[in-house]
């Protein structure tokens, strides 16, 4: 599955040859480039991306702008600066706003973008691991109608010989109790287990 990546930098021939490096590395990236902010952030809005690669000073914003409104709006996609500008300051804010890495743009463009490609490959595997499982909501209203039937009906029974217990206290009765708690809980890490191996997924 081809990894789309959104290149920003307001330098146009800088923003050509790093679209045909990049696919030159990796035939299976998709790039889409963009020159400002205020357009990359529109192809945002219409567009699936797995990673921006983002200039810093751009002339209508910087890319930690960018990054700082997409990290506010809970948008955890892979975003990675590549700057000119080496002040430790800007690369401790980039870091704390969320970037994933920060590239210092070098003069062997081809080793340079054989690293930027690896790194593209990481962080895509990276926020796709952490990607949220999204359930249909028919089937977890099944499995949670279920799944309460289980509980309620082994609590019932508890709760049966609670009663028991209170009317005549015998040891048989304590048994059936911990015989009913030990299926409540394998019930439950049932019920974990086929959330964690993705069962209820689309």
């Amino acid at each position: 599955m081809a990894i789309r990546v959104l290149l920003v930098d307001d330098d146009i021939e800088l923003l050509d040859i790093a679209r045909i490096l990049l696919q030159q590395t990796d035939p299976d990236l998709e790039i889409v480039v963009s020159s400002s902010v205020k357009d990359a952030l529109e192809k945002l809005e219409n567009e699936e991306f797995d990673v921006i690669i983002s200039d810093y000073l751009m002339p209508d914003s910087s890319g930690l702008d960018m990054l700082e409104a997409l990290r506010a709006a809970g948008d955890n996609i892979g975003f990675v600066i590549w700057t000119g500008h080496s002040k430790e300051e800007v690369v401790i804010k980039s870091l704390n706003l969320g970037a994933d890495y920060y590239i210092l743009k070098g003069e062997d463009y081809r080793r340079q973008f054989s690293a930027i490609r690896d790194i593209i490959q990481n962080v895509s595997k990276k926020k796709s691991a952490i990607k949220p499982q999204t359930i249909k909501q028919e089937t977890a209203s099944k499995f949670i109608h279920k799944l309460s039937h289980d509980v309620a009906g082994i609590t019932h029974n508890i709760i049966g010989y609670a009663t028991l217990l209170e009317e005549e206290n015998n040891p048989d009765y304590m048994k059936g109790i911990g015989r009913l708690l030990t299926k409540l809980n394998d019930r439950v890490k049932t019920a974990v287990s086929e959330i964690d191996n993705g069962e209820l997924n689309d």
